[in-house]
């Protein structure tokens, strides 16, 4: 095993495209570390530097203490799955897995006792004898991780790798890595544009747009306390309601104008960022998550100045959850980038109202067309500056 270090990391193309600027990443030996970001932001660009596949503009790549930048891929000791699995359709699942291995001229015993170990590993036993064609796709993709750590790499890398999977696999095979990666104890540095893979697999959390690396951090942590916009409309599912707002005093206490409502601050928020104090009267960025926002009706013991007044536009009923749309006068604050929109979506989004999603108790009675009271947990509430886009905290 080893750690992998990047140090100011740039690539740049001949055509004068910057994929990756000055990145500084560490991924800690035995970590799972997962690089989420939207189509197209530098992450696969990231791997493949790290793989050996792309050259590295300028700045450092290391793998354990060796500067790994002229090394060819061969001599990194690193294993790479691909999205494609890139298995080879004539070999039997035995011959995919002990390739490596043989092309190493391992001995035949040592190959047939560590190929047994991986298919233990990933219940592959019974099916060693079989072709990739007479496999399921869960099954093609375990074998490419088979193929990739019988080989003990120092470094594991996994480019999308659960992409071509349906739904319900891919929840399964989440599981899998995530356990098979504990068990080998290898540095796995994953790569995906699903933000549910990321927080659901990994130890830490590298979150980048546009090559520009935005956070790294714990999952809770990044859904918690992102460090931007960005950060704060990428992590969660559905994805964090995020307006303009205006603080100002009331007495003792502060209030949060979102368009014509006004919601009571409680003092804790601002013990908790007193830097708000500089913004009183100026339009800031206000983050509400969809779990913050519940039906008053089942909470009624909720403050009456913690709510604000809703028309439901439909909802969605997902057993465990109700989802429910409404509108709020208050002035969106889109991140392009975060919700991957075009800038015809952008256009069309960026209008007087915020189109809210709230995530209701099941046991609401709430359908499309009700005007209801919406509680919001005020204390939750996300602020960011409007210019740069960065939390305001401390």
């Amino acid at each position: 095993m080893a750690d992998v270090v990047l140090e100011d990391v740039n690539k740049e193309y001949d055509n004068g495209f910057r994929a990756v600027t000055d990145l500084n990443l560490e991924i800690n030996e035995a970590e799972f570390l997962v690089m989420v970001g939207p189509s197209g932001c530098g992450k696969s660009t990231t791997l493949r530097m790290i793989a050996g596949l792309e050259d590295i503009s300028s700045g450092t790549l290391k793998i354990g203490e060796r500067v790994v930048n002229e090394l060819p891929p061969k001599d990194r000791d690193i294993a790479m799955v691909f999205q494609n699995y890139a298995l080879y359709p004539h070999m039997t699942v035995f011959d995919n897995i002990a390739f490596s291995l043989k092309l190493a001229r391992r001995p035949r015993a040592e190959i047939k006792e560590r190929v047994a170990d991986v298919a233990r590993i990933l219940e592959l036993d019974s099916q060693l004898d079989k072709r990739p064609a007479h496999l399921s796709g869960g099954q093609r993709q375990r074998v490419a991780m088979g193929r990739a750590i019988v080989r003990r790499p120092r470094v594991f890398l996994l480019d999308e790798p659960l992409s071509n999977l349906d739904a319900k696999l891919r929840v399964q095979m989440r599981a899998e890595i995530t356990a098979l990666q504990r068990e080998v104890g290898i540095t796995t540095f994953y790569v995906t544009h699903d933000q549910v893979e990321a927080m659901t697999m990994a130890d830490r959390v590298a979150v980048i747009s546009q090559g520009v690396l935005q956070q790294v951090d714990t999952p809770m942590t990044l859904f918690n306390e992102p460090d931007n916009i960005f950060v704060a409309a990428f992590i969660g599912s559905p994805s964090m309601n995020i307006m303009e707002g205006v603080l100002s005093r009331n007495g003792s206490g502060l209030r949060l104008a979102l368009g014509s409502q006004t919601l009571a601050v409680p003092d804790a928020v601002l013990g908790r960022r007193p830097a708000l104090e500089g913004y009183l009267g100026q339009n800031l960025a206000v983050g509400l998550r969809p779990k913050d926002l519940e039906d008053a009706a089942v909470v009624p013991e909720h403050p009456a100045d913690q709510r604000i007044r809703a028309s439901v536009l439909h909802t969605e009923a997902l057993g465990f959850e109700i989802i429910a749309y409404f509108d709020m006068d208050a002035k969106p604050v889109i991140s392009k980038e975060a919700l991957e929109l075009s800038d015809e979506e952008i256009s069309a989004a960026a209008s007087a109202e915020t189109k809210v999603h709230a995530r209701f108790n099941p046991t609401t009675s709430v359908t499309s067309g009700d005007t209801i009271d919406v509680a919001v947990t005020v204390d939750n509430a996300h602020f960011f500056d409007l210019d740069t886009g960065l939390a305001i905290r401390g």
